[in-house]
């Protein structure tokens, strides 16, 4: 199974962030990483990030960068920053169920392989 990254932008997610970081980590697919870029938080979720980052670093990292100015602009700098075949996104205050990845991969690749090709 090809390789996907999931994109966290986060911003002040202390509350929130080790809650969805942990259900990524519990996914039935275990091929992906995780890329994170922090838009300025002042309270702790660049600590928690960092915790995280620090127990699993060839899978989750935190991309270095200045403030975007919103959850928007944030999302885009993260995909100015990662390349990978597919793509997931996530918001801090989310929690996936364990195969989010599994099934959202399956259903991409069936819909490729079934659809006709237009050239």
């Amino acid at each position: 199974m090809p390789k996907v990254s999931v994109i966290l932008p986060t911003y002040n997610g202390e509350k929130y962030i080790c809650q969805q970081i942990d259900s990524i980590l519990s996914q039935t697919c275990k091929d992906w990483e995780l890329y994170i870029h922090d838009d300025g938080s002042t309270d702790n979720t660049i600590a928690a990030v960092e915790s995280y980052v620090e127990k699993y670093p060839d899978k989750i990292h935190l991309i270095d960068g200045k403030s975007t100015g919103g959850a928007k602009y944030n999302f885009f700098y993260l995909f100015g920053q990662v390349e990978a075949p597919y793509y997931m996104t996530c918001d801090q205050d989310d929690v996936w169920l364990e195969k989010k990845i599994e099934l959202t991969y399956d259903t991409v690749s069936y819909t490729h392989l079934t659809l006709p090709t237009i050239l």
